[in-house]
């Protein structure tokens, strides 16, 4: 059964909080079940995001845009996977791809740099072209943009203020609070992945809560959308607020920058 299909069936099982991830990779799933699970369980809005071509059109087929909203992108990892006689083509593909679904999407992304990878200064290049061309895909149609940067944040920050796309979200923020200082100032939002460290506390104890989605970059880190539960805990403790705050209030912030009102048409879907 197609996950849009499981997805229209009653919910068996519901949380009285309802949850938001602002980031994760459902094309990766292979059991749609997870999917409605998360659902089930008060993740009622889930964020996925293609990397490639492959996944890209696998998460346009996933996203109902009722729950599960798509953002497509090519990521730095793929984008240097493209074989060198086909990049210019497989890139426009992609663009064109984004472009004829552009109603459905709520970002462009995941894109970004990822100086972690390596390979000399041709592929950091390569990599920049790629973040650029999507980033004015991103002005052009009017969309936020999902962002990754692993030891690339300053090189991130800088095309991101030049280019000044409306929306940025960086996701899994691996800043410090110098860099958070930063991002505040350009009003851009971050989100908390479910994994605790003592430099992400100090990052979240300074950005205001407005600022801040939570996300379970599943099934990369965490093994399901569920995983945003464990993000918003961690959150709301640093916080010293009541976890139902914190969820209520981030969640909001998620499909405020989304445009998950504008999207679906529909009122706010209580769990």
């Amino acid at each position: 059964m197609q996950t849009r299909q499981l997805l229209q069936k009653p919910e068996e099982q519901k949380s009285m909080i309802e949850m938001a991830d602002a980031h994760c990779h459902l094309s990766i799933l292979s059991d749609p079940l997870i999917i409605k699970g998360s659902v089930d369980y008060g993740v009622s809005t889930i964020i996925t995001n293609g990397v490639d071509t492959p996944s890209n059109i696998r998460t346009l087929d996933i996203a109902d845009n009722r729950h599960v909203f798509p953002a497509l992108g090519v990521d730095p990892e793929h984008a240097l996977a493209i074989e060198e006689s086909s990049f210019e083509k497989e890139l426009e593909f992609n663009v064109s791809m984004i472009r004829q679904n552009a109603s459905r999407l709520v970002a462009i992304g995941e894109i970004g740099l990822d100086y972690w990878i390596g390979g000399g200064p041709r592929n950091l290049a390569r990599q920049k072209k790629v973040f650029e061309r999507f980033i004015d895909l991103a002005i052009e149609l009017n969309l936020p943009v999902s962002v990754h940067s692993r030891n690339a944040l300053k090189d991130v920050l800088a095309i991101l203020k030049e280019k000044d796309p409306k929306l940025v979200h960086l996701h899994f923020f691996e800043g410090g609070t110098e860099e958070a200082k930063l991002v505040q100032k350009q009003g851009y939002m971050i989100s908390v992945p479910p994994i605790e460290s003592s430099k992400r506390k100090r990052v979240i104890s300074m950005m205001p809560l407005e600022l801040i989605m939570a996300e379970s970059d599943s099934p990369v880190v965490g093994q399901d959308p569920k995983a945003v539960e464990k993000s918003l805990h961690y959150i709301a403790s640093i916080k010293n607020m009541p976890f139902e705050e914190a969820a209520q209030i981030i969640t909001a912030n998620t499909k405020r920058f989304f445009g998950i009102y504008q999207k679906t048409g529909k009122k706010l879907i209580r769990y």
